[in-house]
Order: C-alpha cells, then structure tokens, then sequence
C-alpha cells in the first residue's frame, strides 16, 4: 500500500532556501514557530508505518506530548528563545485559539496510543484490523494538523 504522504502536515516545513534563519523559523503571520508540529508529525508518521514496521511499536509507546513552551525551553534549536519570545507575546485570543487546538492534538494523540497498545496486546487480533485503526487514528490526527497548518500560517 503506498500512499502519497505529502498532504497536510508538509505545510509546516520551511521553504528549503530560508532554512534556518529566523525569519523562516517564527512564522510572520502568526508568530508561531511551525518545527513545533514536528512531534505530531512523528507520531502520526510513527502511527501510519506501524502495520509494516511492528518494531515501531515501542517508539510509539514513548512518544509524549509535550507543551509549546516547554518544547522550545528544552530545545537545542538556535531559535528556541526566539520562538519563544514571539509566542508570549501573541494576542491572548489567538494564543488561546491555539493552545485549544494543541490541546486537542494531545488528546487525540494520546488516544490514538492507546487504542493501539490494546490492539497491539491482543496477540489473535488479524493484522488487518491493524492496519485500519492506524488508518483511521493517522487520518483524524492529519486532519487536526490540517487546521493547525490554516492557523500557524493563515493567521485569521
């Protein structure tokens, strides 16, 4: 099954020429610095490539959300203070606006891992069940990075 992976979680990766500098680092529109969707698309990565590399499995079972801020204080980035700086100075609608829709990427997130470890424990269960709940969690969780894209990028 090969699929074009290309779709919505692509719009958070910098054009190629200004990576690295601030200004592709921290979005204009926004404020927002995109790399941070970088630990939802490993997940959703993580979650889709599971039926064919099982031995992702215990990559999955460690990933953990982590909040934006925090992601940012910890990271070895060079931009990492700039990142944050523009993030606490974000009107607080929008930093709200924001913050609820992460909030719903934990949620989802979290969820999804769970829902495949109890698959996973089930040693009976046909690969092809599997296969659909990594589908189904993988598709819903693109979508939340979908809006998060309009929102990073399209500041209303």
């Amino acid at each position: 099954m090969t699929q074009d992976k290309s779709t919505s979680a692509d719009v958070f990766r910098p054009d190629a020429g200004e990576r690295g500098s601030e200004a592709s680092f921290v979005n204009p529109i926004s404020g927002l610095a995109n790399d941070y969707f970088n630990l939802f698309n490993e997940v959703v990565m993580i979650v889709e490539q599971l039926p064919q590399m099982p031995e992702l499995f215990e990559e999955l079972m460690a990933w953990r959300p982590i909040a934006y801020e925090d992601y940012f204080a910890k990271s070895q980035l060079r931009n990492s203070a700039s990142a944050l700086e523009q993030y606490r100075k974000l009107d607080p609608a929008f930093r709200e606006e924001f913050e609820a829709l992460v909030k719903e990427l934990d949620r989802v997130a979290v969820g999804s891992v769970v829902a495949l470890r109890r698959i996973h424990k089930q040693p009976e269960t046909p690969p092809e069940v599997l296969e659909e709940a990594c589908a189904r969690h993988g598709a819903r969780l693109r979508g939340l990075l979908a809006q998060a894209a309009m929102l990073a990028n399209h500041k209303k």
